[in-house]
């Protein structure tokens, strides 16, 4: 079956609501995921004028000595007010998107794919949910959240409800997602709600190739 009329969706929630983890169960099923964290880490990478506008706003100490971005140390900076956040997102976000539409039109031609996945949790804040067929919101209890992320990225408590707190909240993204998925016991169960809608977003596949054709 002809698939370079593969539908485009976007999994989004917020920090710790498991995301990434429903798009490991989707690619699993079939989905070609593009993940937006590895977009913008090889972009900054990759992309001396990045660099630089990094280094101007948040200080050269944000790079090792061989190159390779802090990213802690970044985040830690980039998260300590709202115009850091604001400047930091000036700088890497138009190049993500443009990496990441790169990449959609490269899985397109490959025509192997039905359903094409982009993770990235910024899709409401970024007013990006244009660009696709299909927004799905993985949402989850603040407690859960909070246990997560401790067992992730070893934050403290005020750190970790800080980050969330500048994100839109996740009862806003539910409001406007095509589907939700609540990620709220153990993960059996997240992967059969991964899988109920992923049937849903083939049927949805299918119909946009049978209209194409």
């Amino acid at each position: 079956m002809e698939r370079k009329n593969s539908i485009v969706v976007a999994v989004t929630g917020g920090m710790g609501c498991g995301q990434s983890t429903v798009c490991e169960f989707l690619e699993k099923m079939g989905a070609r995921v593009i993940n937006a964290d590895s977009v913008a880490k090889k972009e900054i990478e990759r992309n001396e004028e990045i660099q630089k506008e990094l280094k101007k706003a948040f200080g050269s100490r944000i790079f090792y000595r061989n190159g390779k971005l802090n990213r802690k140390l970044l985040a830690r900076l980039a998260f300590s007010d709202s115009t850091k956040t604001q400047r930091l997102n000036h700088i890497v976000h138009p190049r993500m998107v443009a990496g990441i539409l790169d990449l959609i039109e490269e899985t397109r031609e490959l025509g192997k794919y039905a359903i094409i996945v982009v993770d990235a949790a910024l899709i409401y804040e970024l007013n990006l949910e244009h660009m696709f067929d299909a927004v799905v919101v993985v949402a989850s209890g603040m407690q859960d959240r909070i246990q997560r992320i401790k067992l992730r990225d070893k934050l403290t408590e005020p750190e970790i409800v800080d980050r969330i707190n500048k994100q839109l909240p996740i009862e806003e993204k539910a409001k406007w997602a095509d589907f939700i998925i609540q990620n709220n016991r153990d993960l059996k169960t997240l992967e059969n709600r991964a899988r109920g809608v992923y049937q849903r977003l083939l049927k949805l596949a299918e119909k946009k190739i049978k209209k194409a054709g």
